[in-house]
């Protein structure tokens, strides 16, 4: 069954233009690839600064005070979520994530 999804995601801050692009690039070609839809991407809040430091991802442990707010609302079918949700929490770029179910529009 496909459901509509919003996504939030918090981004490092430092990266540059091209970088981040690959980061939405790769996260919206997933869904894609997946069989979903994307419905609405886009930035939130740049340079926002955050209650408390994030650390990062991976092997290169920086904590970070601000974080960029990414967008994302898209239709997907619900089995195909874990693949999406692995595929994020995987990326090293993204500080946060959640996804939500959106109700009835």
């Amino acid at each position: 069954m496909e459901r509509k999804y919003e996504s939030m995601l918090i981004v490092r801050p430092d990266l540059d233009e091209d970088e981040r692009k690959n980061v939405f690039d790769k996260i919206s070609d997933k869904i894609t690839n997946l069989g979903g839809k994307i419905l609405e991407s886009k930035i939130w809040i740049k340079d926002r600064n955050l209650c408390y430091p994030i650390r990062s991802r991976g092997a290169e442990k920086k904590k970070y005070n601000k974080g960029l707010y990414w967008l994302v609302n898209f239709a997907l079918e619900t089995e195909k979520l874990d693949d999406l949700n692995e595929t994020v929490k995987l990326e090293e770029k993204i500080l946060r994530n959640i996804i939500i179910k959106r109700s009835k529009d």
